[in-house]
């Protein structure tokens, strides 16, 4: 399945596939819709709206941003799946929607989408999660959790924000790179996610670290390890699970695409309004000030390396969730 969308994606990104030939005049001559097919508040929605005024001033067209939630992406993905390829009507999504098409296989169902109905514009904006425990736990150690795990097989639990989604993928790989168990209890977004952590009710979980970063600077939550490739600044005492032993890593990350169909022309256009937007200094300071995460914009052929290496690392996870659920 990935090696025949990996095939078309190179001609994908080359060409943007033009199946229409482009009306006259410059595009964009009108607003712009971004959907977003998760919840106001999240990371891909906090992404979005910090872009908005740039990308606003860089396209010199409104763009307009609408919530499309639901079955973890797929219904607002499958709306800009099936809407006309003109650059109107793009989405602005969470790498984890990529997962969606592949989940619905291996359940037995029809996939709402697939991914070659989709042409990757840019990413955007990269995030890194981290292991984190209550400020009361009495893991004060990756050691300690970790020993804890090994001699608990399924005694711990964690919370994450949906089945299948950015804070459960990094588990499942941590627990399989451990070879050990916990309890999966999935809760319907991030800050329900976190909410549940200190309140009792599970013992660790893995959100992006900016979104644990307030409670942890408030008492309520202690950052054990990070994943990535270096120490975070903010957290600079915080190691990361390689230094620990623990070669693994997950990166959520933002981006836009547009249907499948949509003219190079106007692809071409995007990419350049989303590259002058993301060096925008209202975006820069509006993301060092959120839970957006880190610009990070990426377009072409190094987009195509990285989503293939992104969608390879998260099919081995999701083949495993299923196997367990």
């Amino acid at each position: 399945m990935l090696m025949n969308f990996f095939k078309r994606l190179s001609v994908l990104l080359a060409l943007g596939w033009s199946a229409a030939t482009w009306a006259q005049g410059t595009y964009p001559q009108k607003p712009v819709t971004l959907i977003v097919p998760f919840p106001a508040g999240g990371i891909a929605d906090l992404s979005a709206r910090a872009l908005k005024p740039s990308l606003d001033k860089a396209l010199g067209q409104p763009v307009t941003i609408v919530n499309r939630p639901g079955a973890s992406g797929a219904i607002g993905a499958a709306a800009v799946a099936n809407a006309t390829a003109d650059g109107y009507t793009l989405m602005y999504t969470l790498s984890s929607v990529a997962s969606v098409p592949e989940q619905a296989v291996l359940n037995g169902q029809k996939a709402p989408f697939t991914l070659d109905q989709f042409v990757p514009v840019a990413r955007v904006t990269v995030d890194v999660v981290s292991l984190v425990v209550r400020a009361d736990s009495p893991y004060k150690t990756y050691q300690d959790f970790a020993a804890a795990l090994k001699a608990n097989p399924k005694g711990m639990t964690y919370s994450s924000s949906g089945n299948y989604g950015i804070s459960h993928f990094p588990a499942e790989m941590l627990l399989a790179a451990t070879q050990t168990e916990a309890r999966h209890i999935p809760y319907a977004g991030g800050a329900p996610m976190l909410t549940a952590l200190m309140g009792g009710q599970v013992d660790f979980n893995i959100p992006v670290r900016t979104l644990a970063l307030p409670h942890v600077q408030s008492g309520r939550l202690r950052y054990l390890a990070m994943y990535g490739a270096k120490r975070w600044a903010q957290a600079p005492d915080v190691p990361t699970l390689s230094e620990l032993g623990v070669p693994i890593d997950f990166v959520p990350w933002t981006g836009l695409f547009a249907p499948v169909g949509t003219p190079a022309d106007v692809l071409a256009t995007l990419r350049r309004a989303l590259r002058a937007a993301s060096q925008d200094n209202q975006f820069v300071e509006t993301v060092g000030k959120s839970s957006a995460g880190e610009i990070a914009y990426l377009d072409g052929s190094e987009l195509e390396t990285f989503w293939k290496a992104d969608l390879a690392r998260t099919s081995v996870t999701i083949q495993r969730i299923g196997r367990i659920q």
